[in-house]
């Protein structure tokens, strides 16, 4: 349990204090002057202070701070926020959001160089499936779904997720040559599928050799369906799979909006840090320090992500809603008034609160009820 606990603050730490750090090293970069940078919440319990700025960590360990100088209201010092050309508050704003994108990309690529993942190359068929009665082949590689471009398997999964049973149109390539294909999906339980088994791909630091059941050793490279990525594909490999989580955590909130996710399902920083905690320490348990710390790195990436995108919804008090008064200022050419920006965001500040019991108690209800 403890173990649980220890792995799930740590991601949520790490993805919180990247995110605040792009805030600071935007504001040191603007000229702003930053009064306090604090990871957590709550009272001080540890602190010191450094020129003009205070050094703290809050006594919850749940989210963090980046308070400048004149970034709720108006200052005559030329190190205030509201001081600074547009463009540069605009950056200092989404600095948060970018510092986790980056987050994701280099955690992404580590995992590629170092790791096995998912190819969108066919090395086996399910019994009766479409995809093979549709004239598929081993080793096929499907490049394109849907007119949508295939650069990771999660590009497909993704677009099976919006898979309606209809046919699905793809383009596979077969010995350097492209083709087009449709299938038509069916339905296994909880999803629509095309009957198929996905290759694997390693990177270029993937150990060369594996043990196997009779003791003797597999060169990882002459194994059926596996393909050994280079070091700039593997760069690729994980900038796609920092776009994909993107993309994936969008997708996920277009389907909250819609309803077809239910409120009960949102996870906030309680559900997060059990959930993922319980995944770390079932890692340990099956592959030991390393199987643990791979699986932390691949969720520090996806949460990363997803607090950069939730933080760029446009909704008061939160980043997202800051940046949609500065692009308004830049339309009008004029700043809002601060006093009325104020009390938008005060009312945003009151409904996330609101929002946060809500989720605090759906997630506290999940972990008795589980």
């Amino acid at each position: 349990m403890i173990t649980t606990i220890l792995a799930g603050l740590l991601i949520f730490t790490i993805v919180v204090l990247v995110h605040e750090l792009g805030h600071y090293w935007a504001a040191r970069k603007a000229g702003i002057l930053v009064e306090e940078f604090s990871i957590g919440m709550g009272p001080r319990i540890l602190f010191f202070k450094k020129g003009d700025t205070i050094y703290s960590l809050k006594l919850f360990p749940l989210g963090g701070s980046c308070r400048m100088l004149g970034e709720d209201e108006e200052e005559a010092d030329l190190r205030s926020f509201g001081s600074k050309p547009i463009g540069w508050r605009i950056l200092v704003i989404s600095g948060g959001a970018l510092m986790n994108f980056a987050l994701a990309f280099i955690l992404a690529t580590l995992m590629s160089m170092f790791t096995s993942y998912q190819d969108a190359v066919i090395v086996d068929f399910t019994e009766s499936s479409p995809i093979a009665q549709a004239g598929a082949q081993v080793g096929d590689r499907i490049v394109r779904i849907n007119n949508r471009n295939v650069n990771i398997y999660g590009d497909f999964i993704l677009e099976m997720h919006r898979a309606d049973g209809s046919p699905i149109y793809l383009v596979l390539e077969r010995d350097g040559q492209q083709f087009n294909l449709s299938v038509t999906p069916y339905w296994l339980g909880d999803r629509f599928i095309l009957g198929f088994l996905p290759g694997r791909g390693v990177g270029p630091f993937f150990a060369s050799t594996q043990q196997a059941e009779d003791g003797s050793t597999i060169y990882i490279d002459n194994l059926p369906g596996v393909t050994r990525a280079g070091f700039f594909e593997s760069i690729s490999n994980g900038f796609n799979n920092m776009v994909f989580s993107v993309r994936f955590t969008i997708f996920s909130i277009g389907r909250l909006v819609t309803g077809a996710l239910g409120a009960d399902q949102i996870m906030g920083p309680i559900g997060i840090v059990t959930f993922v905690g319980g995944e770390v320490e079932q890692s340990l348990q099956a592959g030991g320090a390393a199987g643990a710390l791979w699986t932390i790195i691949s969720f520090t990436s996806l949460i990363s992500v997803n607090l950069g995108i939730m933080n760029l919804l446009p909704l008061p008090a939160l980043d997202g809603g800051r940046l949609m008064f500065l692009f308004l200022e830049a339309v009008r050419r004029k700043p809002i008034n601060p006093d009325k920006e104020g009390m938008v965001h005060f009312a945003g500040i009151v409904l996330l609160i609101a929002l946060a019991v809500f989720v605090a108690f759906n997630d506290i209800a999940r972990i008795f009820s589980s």
